[in-house]
């Protein structure tokens, strides 16, 4: 995971885990009273006259989601101190903030950890609107709610119009591999699997409100559809080398020692 290059990174990170506050989302809204409960170091700010609080360990990496906080273990606030530092100065005993931290705390029933906290105050944009859809699961894009009527299930998505003309340059560009983990449909099933792979938009179609041309070769890439469906579990999306990072820890994990 990269770190934060910007205060406005910073403010979105706020935002992202503000919107798990209350979110319908089980794992959310634990993950939230969680880190709430346990965090030292927070950025702040104040919204309507609302407090927002937000670890150090959540704010100080870019686009991070709950999903992406859990998933890469080797967190460290030495590293993302600095990075919130850079941006926002040096963080501080803060009275008004600490008062406001354990009236939320008691209202939403969580026993702060026996820590001294310190805060980073952020002035926050009343018009400002993240990209922040929140409620990422896993599963294909788009996907938005399902309904079980009697035998039939029917399922209800975002209707984006898609060219087929975008993806047919993304793959005759970048081939038919998986750019996450390599594979390849047609090394594996043969003929049946010529000409198959999913196309992922590096940047999600849905923050996208109006129509655009899309760039084939730099907006999009082949996915197979195990890593597409991963690629959605966050939301906002996991980015390909997220994706690739985490194989790579994961294979190591279960590698046999050498004798």
């Amino acid at each position: 995971m990269e770190l934060v290059s910007s205060s406005d990174q910073i403010a979105t990170n706020l935002h992202i885990f503000d919107g798990y506050r209350q979110s319908a989302n089980e794992f959310h809204s634990a993950y939230y009273k969680e880190r709430l409960r346990l965090g030292k170091i927070f950025v702040y700010g104040v919204l309507d006259g609302r407090f927002m609080f937000a670890p150090s360990r959540f704010a100080g990496y870019a686009n991070c989601t709950a999903e992406k906080h859990q998933a890469f273990p080797r967190k460290n606030g030495s590293i993302t101190t600095p990075a919130i530092a850079k941006h926002l100065g040096s963080a501080i005993e803060d009275t008004k903030a600490e008062k406001a931290y354990l009236a939320l705390c008691q209202q939403i029933g969580v026993t702060p950890s026996e820590k001294d906290r310190t805060y980073w105050p952020i002035k926050l944009k009343a018009d400002f609107s993240p990209d922040i859809i929140l409620g990422g699961e896993a599963g294909y894009p788009d996907e938005v709610e399902t309904f079980v009527e009697g035998a039939t299930k029917r399922v209800i998505v975002n209707a984006y119009e898609r060219s087929g003309k975008a993806r047919s340059a993304c793959l005759t560009h970048h081939g038919y591999s998986c750019t996450v983990c390599r594979f390849n449909f047609a090394a594996k099933f043969g003929e049946a699997g010529k000409g198959f792979m999913h196309v992922h938009h590096l940047t999600p179609i849905s923050s996208n409100s109006k129509a655009r041309e899309v760039d084939p070769i730099n907006e999009l890439r082949p996915v197979c559809p195990n890593c597409h469906a991963m690629l959605h579990k966050s939301d906002p999306p996991f980015s390909i080398e997220e994706l690739q990072e985490l194989i790579q820890a994961t294979e190591s994990m279960h590698e046999e020692p050498k004798p």
